[in-house]
């Protein structure tokens, strides 16, 4: 019996001595970052029969449990999740706010609407060479901080895809910490409850940059952990690796894939969230839809005032030239086009219409015969080509040589479009201030007539027939100097030097008048360009140019309130999933030091068993 008592005593002691190591363990890290509180579960003996009696034999360590609970922590991740990603966006959002609001930026329509207030001193004095100047420098200053708006925001451009390759680069990083950890742990016999915090630690910090899920594997073989919509990053004892990639076609899109063995697989970002998810949203939203619509402003201001300019003579006499850059160049009709780097489609997009022009990323599928186009707003319509173009939305996309089967291309209209102007003048008689127009013109239709080259023929008048299929031109004493030609004309038509275009959309009866006299003092054309200040052309006539850019500080701003609520929520339920976290598996000092008190006293006692047993062993042995 007395063997059986220092048995017991002895397991009593060890007992006693884990508690109060496991307590002081949980008091040492009570202040170490993702620690779970642990607690030794004891267990009684089997006890033993003697005479019939059953005896106690004491008590025994079954385990050390760690105090979690596995659907808090997956609250917490996915809370962590959703918090990074809206944090990120409001601070992106916020970024671009702050451009818009900067002192670069408000000079934009300081500066356009100081070139209008310069055109209106023109009017008043056209022949003034020094107005004329103004005119031009004023120009000048749109174009300049244009450009330069739009390179600072594609700066940001690269500055995101820069970010996008640390935030893989760090998941990367803890891919192969998860990996080696749980080696670990498959090499050792369990539990392993500090290596299991160390594991939901770095699984938290992965969830900052994506979506994590984590399950658990058979036979005690690790975890899966899967990122984004399902795609494997850990699996047991081996790492994939992320990487990005040219985007296609787009190849400065950067694109996620994955690597498995020699292979790269490439995976879609939509559902990554965190970190990247912002990154992306970024990326591929944020700062498009800003130089989208700071470039449909500035296409709309090229395509009018270079209009007007062809409407109208110099100072010397002659059709205006462009005053800024061509938005219907065939450099820029091409730049508007992106295709991928061993495509061998050749398209151009011109500009028809700007009261119908949108921002935004036009996406055509080429099926072999029509191509499936996803508009800005994610509608997708079919488009059916048509003398070898197609027309959408104020565009004339002219194919000259076909995509190849199922190759998507990329539409960008306005895209580049600050980053594009310049003027394309310096010479202050350039700015055509008289309307060659005269006030006789009575048009009922939609036809469009313009000059092109000035000769003998100066005062003319173009008339469609009664029935409106052929017309006439008659010189300014009445005589007919070109006679029952077919409307509308196959081209550019010329009469005695001067050639001029007339586009389909004429009536019966028609009449378009043209003086291509100089007449000193004339502002005919000046009062056109200065109407375009307040002349509702954007939106479907709906809105003026500066209406263009107060519509994107407004919206830019209302996105980061919202982003800003939303980011707010996020922040409590994540505090709140915390919470949670630290109701179950926090450390309370209180509770460990009474605990500590406890153990301390059962480990005495314990002692004292041991000692009974010992004098009992002295007695037994000191009998004769």
């Amino acid at each position: 019996m007395a063997s059986d008592l220092l048995n017991v005593g002895t397991q009593s002691v060890l007992t006693a001595q884990r508690q109060l190591g496991t307590t002081g363990h949980n008091i040492s890290n009570v202040n170490t970052e993702g620690y779970s509180r642990q607690s030794v579960i004891q267990g009684t003996n089997m006890p033993r029969q003697y005479g019939g009696q059953t005896y106690g034999m004491g008590v025994h360590v079954e385990n050390v449990r760690r105090s979690w609970d596995q659907f808090a922590v997956k609250e917490l991740n996915l809370a962590t999740t959703d918090y990074s990603k809206k944090r990120d966006t409001e601070e992106n959002l916020n970024m671009l706010s702050g451009m818009l609001s900067s002192v670069a930026s408000k000079k934009i329509p300081e500066n356009l609407n100081e070139w209008f207030d310069a055109i209106k001193t023109l009017a008043d004095t056209p022949n003034d060479v020094g107005a004329r100047k103004v005119v031009l420098e004023k120009a000048n200053l749109v174009a300049q901080n244009l450009n330069d708006f739009h390179d600072t925001v594609r700066r940001q451009y690269e500055v995101t895809n820069k970010g996008l390759e640390v935030g893989v680069k760090r998941i990367n990083q803890l891919a192969i910490e998860l990996r080696d950890l749980q080696r670990l742990m498959m090499k050792t016999p369990g539990p392993h409850n500090d290596l299991m915090d160390q594991h939901e630690k770095l699984v938290k910090e992965l969830s900052q940059y994506t979506k994590v899920t984590v399950t658990k594997r058979k036979n005690a073989e690790g975890f899966n952990i899967h990122i984004g919509n399902g795609h494997t990053l850990v699996s047991g004892t081996e790492a994939s690796q992320l990487k990005l990639i040219p985007g296609k076609p787009d190849t400065h899109q950067l694109r996620l894939a994955m690597v498995e063995g020699k292979g790269i697989k490439p995976i879609s970002h939509r559902d990554i969230d965190g970190k990247l998810g912002a990154l992306f949203d970024m990326r591929d939203n944020q700062i498009p839809h800003l130089l989208d619509e700071m470039g449909r402003m500035t296409t709309a201001l090229s395509y009018e005032v270079n209009d007007l300019q062809s409407q109208g003579l110099d100072l010397r006499g002659d059709i205006g030239q462009k005053m800024f850059t061509d938005v219907n160049s065939e450099e820029i009709a091409k730049s508007r086009v992106v295709t991928g780097s061993n495509s061998e489609a050749d398209m151009e997009v011109y500009i028809d219409d700007i009261t119908q022009l949108k921002g935004g990323q036009y996406s055509l599928l080429y099926d072999g015969s029509d191509y499936i186009t996803t508009l800005p707003d994610g509608e997708q319509k079919v488009l059916e080509p048509s003398g070898g173009e197609l027309n959408i939305d104020g565009l004339r996309i002219k194919i000259n040589n076909e995509p190849e089967k199922g190759e998507r291309i990329l539409i960008r209209p306005t895209r580049d479009a600050a980053r594009q102007i310049k003027t394309m003048f310096n010479d202050p008689t350039k700015i055509a201030a008289q309307s060659y127009e005269a006030s006789t013109t009575f048009a009922l239709g939609t036809a469009e007539f313009n000059i092109l080259a000035a000769g003998d023929l100066r005062e003319f008048e173009v008339d469609v027939s009664d029935l409106g299929n052929t017309f006439s031109v008659k010189d300014k004493n009445g005589k007919v100097v070109l006679k029952d030609e077919d409307y509308p004309p196959s081209g550019p038509v010329t009469v005695m030097g001067t050639t001029f275009e007339l586009t389909a959309g004429a009536l019966p009866k028609d009449k378009f008048t043209a003086n291509l006299v100089p007449s000193e003092g004339d502002n005919g054309n000046l009062r056109k360009m200065q109407d375009l200040q307040t002349a509702k052309n954007m939106n479907d006539n709906e809105s003026t140019l500066i209406d263009l850019y107060q519509d994107l500080n407004t919206n830019v701003g209302l996105r980061m309130s919202t982003a800003s609520r939303l980011t707010d929520v996020a922040r409590i339920e994540k505090q709140s999933a915390e919470e949670r976290i630290a109701s179950v598996s926090g450390v309370n000092l209180d509770e460990e030091a009474a605990n500590m008190m406890k153990f301390q006293q059962a480990y005495m006692a314990s002692s004292r068993i041991m000692q009974a047993a010992n004098d009992t062993f002295n007695t037994i042995l000191q009998l004769r």
